[in-house]
């Protein structure tokens, strides 16, 4: 199987035991983890981790793995030489921290994390990705969301209760999405500095929302998407409708700086 290009879906837990010769796929291209059942620190951990390192160093170029309870995708931040041909990478679960090795990862195209990792500190460590393009912040459907609520609501305090996103980077970034049980204030506006200046569509799902800020300063801006879920509360329904009629309100100079607002 040393030509196989693409490994997908699949399921490790503490009897895989094929994980020991993962390392002999040199030819793999892509390889997606949609559940991990492992000790951390055990014996698969370890062959995983060393397997996957070894395998990014081959030309791995799409890496996708999703990470309740294992503590795995935490442990990557541990290895020796970042996966320099990554050009698209999903980690999801219970992440507590992005790698930092991320920064280095200058053909990275395509980037999903955790939203548990939302916090204006991520957003300033990949910042400077020279070719970033799309950037998801996701919820796992499996993750407990009081859990998560909480996560976040501890994330904001770091930054008085606000995401902001710094200034002067991503450059190429055109596509900015949010996927989880509560979205939380994000600020764009920076004084006299320029945002995200490539950025053309924002997408949200949530059920809870808390205001995004600053968009009239987003020069390639053209679409929010937002999609609310069935449980959203009556303050959220009303920062959606605000955000929708602020162009009403608005002379025409700057209301026709405003992106269009699409609800589901």
């Amino acid at each position: 199987m040393k030509e196989l290009r693409i490994l997908s879906g699949i399921e490790i837990d503490e009897d895989s035991s094929a994980v020991a010769s993962l390392h002999q796929l040199t030819g793999l291209k892509k390889l997606a983890i949609y559940k991990l059942n492992i000790r951390e620190g055990g014996q698969t951990f370890k062959q995983l981790r060393s397997s996957i390192e070894y395998l990014c160093s081959c030309g791995l170029q799409t890496m996708a793995i999703n990470d309740e309870s294992s503590n795995f995708i935490n442990s990557l931040d541990t290895m020796t030489t970042p996966p320099r041909y990554i050009i698209g990478l999903e980690l999801s679960g219970k992440m507590e921290r992005p790698p930092q090795w991320i920064k280095e990862l200058n053909n990275l195209y395509k980037l999903t994390l955790s939203v548990t990792v939302l916090q204006t500190d991520t957003f300033k460590l990949i910042q400077d990705l020279p070719k970033l393009f799309t950037l998801t912040f996701t919820l796992n459907a499996t993750k407990d969301d009081r859990d998560i609520v909480d996560i976040l609501e501890e994330n904001k305090q770091l930054t008085d209760r606000e995401i902001i996103i710094p200034p002067g980077g991503f450059k190429t970034l055109k596509l900015l999405r949010f996927f989880a049980t509560m979205v939380p204030r994000l600020s764009f506006a920076v004084t006299g500095k320029e945002v995200m200046p490539a950025l053309e569509r924002i997408d949200m799902r949530f059920e809870a929302f808390e205001g995004i800020y600053g968009i009239e300063t987003l020069k390639s801006l053209q679409e929010v998407h937002l999609s609310v879920g069935n449980q959203a509360d009556e303050i959220t329904k009303f920062l959606v409708q605000d955000l929708k009629d602020t162009p009403k309100y608005l002379d025409e100079k700057y209301a026709n700086k405003w992106p269009k607002i699409i609800t589901e």
